[in-house]
């Protein structure tokens, strides 16, 4: 049953989870994109198949997976917009409106859980990431039902407080944000992302059937942003991937002064900024993680 505007409810009309999976917050970020508009048509073929409790489906960005850009035409970063700051004011651009009509449909449903699933544009492994600490068990009860073996934890919201997955989180609900992988990764398909759509979906009570158990995780929880502190800086060669473990004493970079950015802790590199464009005087250059039990 549609909604809105590319926003479907399937209830099941029995007892159990109030459940969202959204998708395409980024309009690129095509596998995600596909399996979801193919769950979205099976179970409109098939509305049966939710067993228990309710389902919401959101395709979050149309109008960006239309043009295949990662927002639309003269627009933002969706999920950079789920802020009270942006939320409380008049939306102009198409991504304010679309944020808008989102935590519209959410208020109404009022899920208890949240997956928004996301693909990387740049080599890397899938992690999951929530806002919660790492042992939220909450966030567990879900997170074992994913493939991924990294849990990023960010309970000091580091990012704002600006994402989709935050805005649940911030509500004390379970909201989890699942990177499935590298888009150049021959691995990542539409089909191995519904298949994880509908394990999860299996896993938390909504369709029947046996879901499979991925217990084995590294738990991070993001401590600290790392700052340009000096113009020129550049990765020393093999350093500034994504969820690269680093130990104490590395150097991770110098500046054009000569002066070395050097770790003085074990920590994992989160989201370095690898693209000279990207590296910004006083703005985080890497966020840094402790790994948790």
């Amino acid at each position: 049953m549609s909604r809105a505007d590319h926003i479907w409810q399937f209830p099941s009309h029995r007892p159990g989870p109030r459940v969202c999976i959204s998708f395409g917050v980024h309009g690129n970020e095509r596998p995600p994109i596909d399996a979801g508009l193919r769950l979205s048509e099976e179970l409109a073929r098939h509305p049966e198949l939710i067993e228990h409790g309710d389902l919401l489906l959101i395709h979050s960005n149309p109008k960006g997976s239309e043009q295949d850009s990662r927002w639309s035409e003269g627009g933002v970063d969706l999920n950079r917009c789920f802020d009270e700051a942006t939320l409380s004011r008049t939306p102009e651009l198409y991504e304010e409106q679309r944020a808008h009509e989102i935590v519209q449909a959410l208020e109404d449903f009022r899920p208890e859980i949240l997956v928004d699933f996301h693909c990387t544009v740049e080599p890397g492994e899938r992690f999951l990431m929530h806002h919660p600490a790492a042992d939220d068990a909450a966030h567990r009860a879900v997170t074992r039902w994913l493939r991924a073996e990294v849990v990023l934890a960010d309970p000091h919201l580091h990012f704002g407080g600006v994402s989709l997955d935050e805005w649940m989180s911030t509500r004390g609900k379970v909201g989890i944000c699942y990177e499935t992988g590298w888009i150049g990764d021959a691995a990542l398909t539409p089909e191995s992302v519904h298949g994880e759509m509908l394990n999860v979906l299996r896993g938390v009570g909504l369709v029947e059937g046996e879901a499979q158990e991925f217990s084995q995780k590294r738990f991070l929880e993001l401590e600290k942003a790392h700052p340009c502190e000096e113009e020129g800086f550049r990765w020393e060669p093999g350093m500034g991937n994504n969820l690269q473990e680093v130990a104490r004493g590395s150097v991770l970079g110098k500046y054009a002064s000569g002066g070395a950015v050097t770790m003085e802790q074990d920590v994992t590199l989160i989201f370095p900024k690898k693209k000279p464009e990207l590296v910004q005087l006083g703005k985080p250059l890497v966020y840094l993680a402790a790994r948790k039990s």
